[in-house]
């Protein structure tokens, strides 16, 4: 007995390592990946217009996450995990919701907000969702509020601030309007990372298919209400689109889920910090842009916040 709890003792801390390690894996990629969502963003706008984009970015993406769900049926058989259930009427409805309220609709006010805030603005909006997550993941989940994580999430907005600060005169003529769209924007995502943590434990997969797909449908519906259909658009627009649907869309929104439901809402919305450093630094090494003290003072600021928000407490 003493020998197997001693092989138990000893096995537990590597285990607890090695899937802290994961999680930190996991969030490295959805930072990489959503942090390289502007180029293709870009692109996708020159002849599709930001409705259009959206909803050809959320279709798609759903058709990328069926095919995904009827291959992996294809190739082995289901094996639900203990803790998962199947696709009830709770979890359509519970899924449904995220797609509409926490990704569709803060993909339309975003766009709308770009038509008159600048980017650097936009950030400094867009960086209130880690705050907003903590606040009511403390209300609503275990996660709950300690003056060490708040301190991480002023740490990482303040590194946010300096990132985009050189950039701030930009946006200095930013309509009031837009600005409350962007702030309204991140609460909704914040509403979202909360209420998956909630959900129902369905496969992430399958869960990721209706949030995509639930978000494609009123997307669809407001771009054929608001917007002509874009007949011209050109092969690099199309292609960025189809690119958005699969990676920052399908794939990134697997992993999301994934993730939320292992380490938590409060550590995935870090991700709002670090996908604007990722996307800074890939115009540094690429598009030959001018590396700022800011930029390393920002990179100190949002890693040390991370770490001092998510850090974890040593159990005697």
């Amino acid at each position: 007995m003493e020998t197997a709890e001693g092989k138990a003792g000893v096995a537990r801390p590597a285990s607890r390592l090695s899937g802290h390690s994961l999680s930190w894996a996991a969030l490295l990629l959805l930072v990489v990946v959503w942090g390289s969502t502007f180029a293709g963003i870009r692109m996708g706008v020159e002849t599709i217009s930001p409705a259009w984009l959206v909803t050809g970015r959320l279709l798609s993406g759903t058709f990328f996450l069926g095919v995904w769900i009827l291959g992996s049926r294809m190739l082995r058989p289901i094996e639900r995990p203990a803790d998962e259930q199947g696709v009830s009427l709770k979890a359509i409805a519970w899924f449904g919701l995220i797609g509409i309220g926490a990704t569709a609709i803060p993909f339309i006010l975003y766009a709308h907000a770009a038509e008159s805030v600048g980017s650097a603005v936009m950030a400094i909006c867009n960086g209130g969702t880690p705050f907003a997550t903590v606040l009511m993941a403390h209300f609503f989940t275990t996660d709950r509020l300690s003056a060490r994580r708040l301190a991480g999430v002023m740490m990482g907005f303040l590194g946010l601030v300096v990132l985009v600060l050189p950039e701030f005169r930009e946006g200095a003529g930013a309509s009031l309007i837009g600005i409350l769209l962007a702030i309204f924007g991140a609460w909704l995502y914040a509403v979202g990372n909360v209420a998956t943590r909630l959900a129902p434990r369905v496969e992430p997969v399958l869960s990721s298919f209706i949030i995509v797909g639930m978000g494609g449908v009123l997307a669809l519906l407001y771009a054929l209400a608001m917007e002509p259909f874009p007949v011209a658009a050109s092969v690099q627009s199309i292609t960025a689109m189809i690119v958005l649907g699969l990676l920052p869309t399908a794939f990134a929104m697997f992993v999301y889920v994934w993730l939320i439901r292992r380490a938590g809402p409060v550590f995935v919305s870090f991700t709002t910090y670090m996908s604007p450093l990722w996307a800074t630094g890939l115009g540094v090494i690429f598009l030959g842009e001018q590396l700022e003290w800011s930029m390393i003072g920002a990179l100190a600021l949002i890693l040390a916040g991370v770490a001092v928000a998510n850090r974890k407490s040593r159990v005697a």
